[in-house]
């Protein structure tokens, strides 16, 4: 992660995102900014990264995943459950809202 945000950086824009979608937990939109910013595009590497159990990382990813939602899994290890994550268009938008919005975070 050699451009990757500060943690107060990360912070506020997890809470612009929410602000953006209320209907989006902390969680998820970690999530969304995780892979936004090139932090995780994996939910294992997201889990590790923050101390979050593997297990509820996928939950909320797949509540995260549809037909309208902000993500999609465009790859998953059966082994270990991997899910290899990638913004949709919506997830784009969203971003693109929230960085309009002036919540630019440095990379």
């Amino acid at each position: 992660m050699p451009d990757s945000p500060s943690e107060g950086d990360f912070l506020a824009l997890v809470e612009a995102i929410c602000g953006q979608d209320a209907t989006l937990s902390p969680l998820g939109a970690g999530i969304i900014a995780a892979i936004s910013e090139g932090i995780a595009d994996d939910s294992r590497t997201f889990a590790k990264l923050f101390g979050i159990a593997h297990a509820l990382v996928l939950r909320e990813t797949n509540l995260l995943c549809g037909p309208q939602a902000p993500i999609e899994i465009v790859r998953r290890d059966a082994r270990t459950q991997r899910a290899h994550l990638k913004l949709t268009v919506k997830g784009n938008i969203l971003m693109a809202g929230v960085l309009d919005l002036g919540h630019i975070v440095a990379k």
